[in-house]
């Protein structure tokens, strides 16, 4: 693909028409994140951005879709929604693994055939909001923090490490995890065998909340992009290497690991650097695989050299090694409305007196629908969320006696809900 230097006036009119683009916005689907991997010289790539469980096949310059399912609820006799999936190879065989709601769903894909193979709900009513793997153990992610599984799907290891408000931040290998913090400004280190944040490294963010991943390559270095630079840092904090990008949204960082090159997402396109942080290639993916394209979730992986999945709103889009394009596949189903995520709740004191302000902040609503905040089922006030279904808002303490009472947020339309327990005194 010949590189063109866009002139100015150009790449504004562009960019005016990615940021009217976005999740939860677009009637049609969006693709922001998911999982890759090289199986049997053969290319994988799944997502759940849809709700339903996707995985498609590259197949010469071609995105062949394989299966697409929702999880199914007998006792209900409805479909549910997806939320994370992750590849894993195990015995020379290919899983997916899946997240809906509290259970855990493990499938094996045989050639163009797709089969259950194992499924576990949990008894103690944690959401898991992301499924992934450090090392060769299986996590999950949620508002409790990170938990290890074994080959039976039993949780063995939990960690007390999260990102309540991003949980896609969270990275890492069998030493250590990762967290992009948006509200710390910065990139947590957290080592596993001590149980504890290591490192906190200062990032700078200029625009709104989004998905953020850094990498880490097996000489535990770490590679991450803010809104202003992608950098290499050791496990201690110290700056390696930088290279400053054009200032807008830094998503992901990842790598194939095989090769000596690392690759960020911007929105506007992906860039390629070499493990010292020099620029080596880049290419702007607004209209590269479809129309509105804008550059988020990112996924390496070694197929006769480094292919590069992106997750580019309005379509998948698939680069050699090059930054040429081999295969996309545009997303043209009407999207139905749902959550970007999994339901949660946070208060800045979970105890205060009466006629206190509390600051009520949550997420995983309809994306700009209204929502009933109710103290001890007594309506307080309703309020709209933004575009990636999350609020924020102070509420004052009624005037009730001292005791433990709920704090409820209930979607006017979705009809979901999601309550905190609060302790007056």
């Amino acid at each position: 693909m010949k590189k063109i230097i866009i002139f100015s006036v150009v790449l504004v009119s562009l960019i005016s028409i990615f940021f009217i683009v976005k999740p939860g916005e677009s009637i049609t689907q969006s693709y922001y994140s998911g999982d890759a991997i090289s199986y049997q010289n053969n290319v994988y790539i799944v997502t759940t951005n849809t709700g339903s469980l996707e995985i498609f096949k590259l197949a010469d310059k071609e995105l062949v879709p394989l299966t697409k399912i929702r999880p199914y609820n007998s006792l209900f006799n409805s479909y549910g929604k997806f939320f994370d999936a992750k590849f894993s190879t195990e015995d020379d065989h290919l899983y997916v693994y899946a997240v809906s709601n509290y259970t855990i769903y493990k499938y094996e894909i045989i050639g163009t055939n797709f089969e259950l193979v194992k499924k576990t709900t949990n008894s103690f009513w944690e959401w898991h909001n992301r499924v992934d793997k450090i090392g060769d153990k299986l996590i999950t992610i949620s508002a409790k923090g990170v938990k290890v599984y074994n080959t039976d799907l039993e949780s063995i290891v939990a960690y007390d490490f999260k990102n309540i408000n991003a949980p896609y931040n969270i990275s890492g290998n069998d030493q250590f995890l990762l967290s992009v913090d948006e509200e710390e400004s910065a990139l947590l280190i957290y080592d596993i065998n001590k149980d504890s944040i290591i490192t906190q490294i200062p990032l700078n963010f200029k625009f709104e909340k989004g998905n953020r991943r850094a990498y880490q390559d097996l000489n535990n270095n770490i590679y991450v992009v803010d809104d202003y630079q992608a950098k290499k840092f050791d496990l201690n904090g110290k700056l390696l290497g930088s290279f400053t990008h054009l200032d807008y949204q830094g998503f992901d960082m990842a790598a194939s690991g095989l090769t000596n090159h690392v690759y960020f997402s911007n929105g506007v396109g992906v860039v390629k650097l070499n493990s010292e942080m020099g620029l080596e290639d880049y290419a702007w993916t607004g209209n590269l695989g479809g129309y509105a394209g804008w550059a988020m979730g990112l996924k390496v992986v070694y197929n006769q050299g480094d292919k590069i999945i992106i997750f580019n709103n309005s379509n998948i889009l698939v680069l050699d090694d090059k930054l040429d394009k081999i295969a996309s596949l545009t997303a043209t189903a009407e999207a139905e409305i749902y959550p970007l995520e999994s339901l949660f709740l946070n208060l800045n004191h979970n105890m205060a007196t009466v006629d206190s302000e509390v600051l009520v902040s949550g997420g995983g609503f309809l994306p700009q629908e209204e929502v009933n905040l109710s103290f001890n089922n007594a309506s307080l006030k309703n309020i709209a969320t933004d575009y990636r279904g999350r609020f924020s808002t102070k509420i004052k303490v009624p005037n009730v006696a001292n005791g433990v009472y709920d704090i409820k947020v209930t979607g006017n339309d979705s009809e979901l809900s999601y309550s905190i327990s609060f302790q007056v005194r």
